[in-house]
């Protein structure tokens, strides 16, 4: 089977996978146990919570590690809200991911503004230092890059105008780091990221907190994290998680090139072989690895099930609940109509992926297309890739 639903979840990279093994085998104590082999587990802890500052360009002190991005949402909504007056509002993208939006609604509730978009779907900045002006903001939240679409928020200049308008400013890196440069993200006042979105263990991530956040609590019943999350640290998981980083930001000058590449022919040739098809965003910048697309006949869910047959595997375009398939607040906010967005698909291929995977995925795209219309008693010129 053929997987390009990365940005979903990544497959455990070999480097984390063996880093994990070997962490398991010497550093599994409990590091707030008090003899020496908990004393090791917990240097290596502070080891790997200073190489973390280190990509990204921060001071170790704020760093928390925890089990993911949505925790760290959580706790930074809350936490914000407890220490903000009952009239203090919150100003985000509409594109975020749902553990920002939920956590936002909970914790602010009517409390909320929605940061502007252009047309192509991103966030238009021009506006926002008269927006923050404009009310009690006391955080302003936007993704580095989008978990559907791929597309890359202006994350810099935005925590630029919060940071004159004397507000926090929040950022999910979730979906940007191990695919482009981390440096510069540590300068957010909260970060959050998980990784298993780059090929680290699932149930490990990490938040940043502001220095002057000494009160700042995820989790309660423990003192671990400088008491600023409870629980026993996966010092295993923590370390698999920061080496997969440490690897991937090595290997970007090289990997994003060639994939890029390889997904830019890709869309290329499908777009050949399947007149209509829409490419969300292609000429603006995005993710590497990504490719949002609107397909010109058939609901989302009879692809991606036609497409498993075929043997591939990737994803819609929707936010989906367990059971349960809902419509993509992305693709609203983009003012995508309904009936186009429920067409929409998600390939994400990966660091590692061949070139004749990519040509590999086109062939099913096509045998999928074809058999589509066959079962809708259609007809449809169909262009093999290998002729492309």
């Amino acid at each position: 089977m053929l997987y390009f639903d990365i940005n979903a979840t990544a497959p455990l990279l070999p480097e984390a996978q063996k880093v994990w093994v070997e962490s398991n085998a010497s550093f599994w104590h409990n590091p707030s146990s008090p003899y020496r082999f908990a004393a090791q587990a917990r240097r290596q802890l502070e080891h790997y919570r200073e190489r973390l500052a280190s990509i990204l360009d921060c001071q170790s002190e704020g760093l928390i590690f925890t089990s993911g991005a949505t925790e760290g949402n959580n706790a930074i909504f809350r936490t914000v809200a407890e220490r903000s007056s009952p009239k203090a509002r919150v100003l985000i993208s509409p594109i975020e991911h749902p553990s920002v939006l939920e956590a936002a609604s909970r914790y602010f509730a009517d409390r909320i503004d929605f940061l502007p978009l252009t047309e192509h779907g991103s966030v238009a900045t021009e506006d926002v230092p008269s927006i923050l002006e404009s009310n009690q903001y006391v955080l302003l939240s936007c993704m580095a890059a989008n978990n559907e679409t791929g597309f890359l928020q202006p994350w810099e200049t935005l925590l630029d105008h919060a940071r004159l308008a004397g507000c926090w400013f929040h950022c999910d890196a979730s979906q940007w780091l191990g695919k482009l440069p981390a440096s510069g993200l540590g300068q957010c006042d909260f970060l959050t990221g998980c990784g298993h979105k780059f090929g680290g263990p699932k149930g490990t991530g990490f938040l940043r907190i502001p220095d002057h956040f000494s009160d700042f609590h995820s989790l309660l019943g423990g003192a671990q994290e400088k008491g600023h999350r409870a629980g026993t640290e996966n010092v295993p998981g923590i370390a698999a998680m920061i080496e997969t980083l440490c690897y991937l930001e090595k290997q970007l000058p090289t990997l994003v090139p060639f994939q890029q590449t390889q997904r830019d022919k890709f869309e290329v040739a499908l777009k050949m072989a399947i007149v209509g098809i829409e490419v969300l965003g292609e000429r603006m910048p995005r993710l590497w690895n990504t490719s949002a697309m609107l397909m010109p006949k058939y609901d989302n869910t009879r692809w991606v099930l036609r497409l498993d047959k075929e043997g591939s595997m990737v994803s819609t375009g929707s936010a989906c609940a367990t059971g349960k398939q809902a419509a993509s607040h992305v693709l609203a906010s983009m003012k995508i109509a309904k009936a186009k967005a429920s067409r929409s698909l998600r390939v994400s291929g990966g660091w590692f992926t061949k070139e004749e995977e990519w040509k590999e995925l086109g062939s099913a795209f096509r045998k999928a297309w074809k058999a589509l219309e066959a079962d809708s008693k259609g007809t449809s010129e169909i262009l093999s890739f290998d002729s492309l």
